[in-house]
């Protein structure tokens, strides 16, 4: 069976289609639990909020503009209920453990190179909460610091200082691991 193309199947779902329904929550299903992941850092909030997102971009269907990619507004939807998640649970610490090391590149062949990549992701998942979600929305989903601080609900400039702080911070601790 072909590959159907987004705006065919969003066309087809919201005329319907369970089965166009089905195709798109398979396709998309792990960006947005990824894109949850990486700003919490925990599986069960990640679970909450990629489910919300998967709800909200469905029953809002018939007003998404199909000209415009899926995947990157479906990701949006995801990163908002993320945060939401955070605020809700106003987590502040990631706990230290296996489940919230950031697993997300695939491994290479070069080892060194793999060994590098887990110790920033796992770096990265030790940040308090608001530093990890600036690190993880402007380097690792490539949103500008205005868009972080609509996401966000803050000042240009309170992102642009979390960042820094994050950027020093993760630099300490990856010197300190000979990492860098």
């Amino acid at each position: 069976m072909r590959r159907r193309p987004d705006t065919e199947l969003i066309v087809l779902a919201r005329k319907g289609s369970d089965e166009a329904v089905e195709v798109l929550f398979e396709r998309y299903w792990p960006h947005a639990w990824r894109s949850a992941y990486a700003v919490t850092a925990d599986r069960g909030l990640a679970d909450d909020a990629a489910q919300e997102a998967i709800e909200k971009a469905f029953s809002a269907l018939e007003r998404f503009d199909e000209t415009r990619p899926f995947g990157p507004w479906l990701k949006r939807i995801a990163i908002n209920r993320a945060v939401d998640q955070l605020r809700r649970r106003r987590r502040v610490e990631v706990l230290h453990d296996e489940e919230t090391t950031f697993h997300t590149w695939e491994i290479g062949e070069q080892a060194d190179e793999d060994l590098r990549l887990w110790a920033v992701a796992d770096s990265v998942a030790a940040l308090g909460a608001g530093k990890r979600v600036v690190i993880v929305l402007h380097y690792w989903l490539d949103l500008p610091l205005d868009e972080i601080a609509g996401v966000l609900g803050l000042p240009v400039g309170t992102v642009a200082s979390r960042l820094a702080r994050a950027k020093d911070e993760l630099r300490a601790v990856l010197e300190e691991q000979h990492v860098v």
